[in-house]
């Protein structure tokens, strides 16, 4: 099933820990359509490997450990100050997931 099938809304989603080749095939499966990118890797030199030619103003990479509790928080204050409100996590680990799951659950009480 390809992304557009799926998700046939463009948005914004944040793809944690591409350093897996699974990762960087789905975060380039969003992009390709349509939709605004986060990436997060623990290396440089694992977001070099799928930033070559990405367009700028849809792609976004950190540097980050995704695992981290207060990493993760920062992963997303960063990615909705770029893009704004964040539509899809896809989060191996599940620690991004929780606390953009807490945030929601936070903001829909408040």
């Amino acid at each position: 099933m390809s992304v557009s099938e799926i998700a046939p809304n463009r948005g914004v989603v944040l793809v944690t820990d591409i350093g897996f080749e699974h990762g960087a095939r789905i975060a380039t499966e969003f992009l390709d359509a349509g939709w605004s990118v986060a990436v997060t890797a623990r290396t440089v030199t694992e977001l070099v490997r799928i930033m070559a030619g990405k367009p700028a103003h849809r792609f976004f990479a950190i540097v980050a450990d995704p695992t981290d509790h207060w990493q993760a928080d920062r992963i997303l204050d960063r990615v909705t100050t770029r893009f704004g409100t964040i539509n899809r996590v896809i989060d191996p680990a599940g620690a991004v997931t929780s606390v953009w799951t807490q945030r929601g659950s936070l903001e829909a009480v408040a």
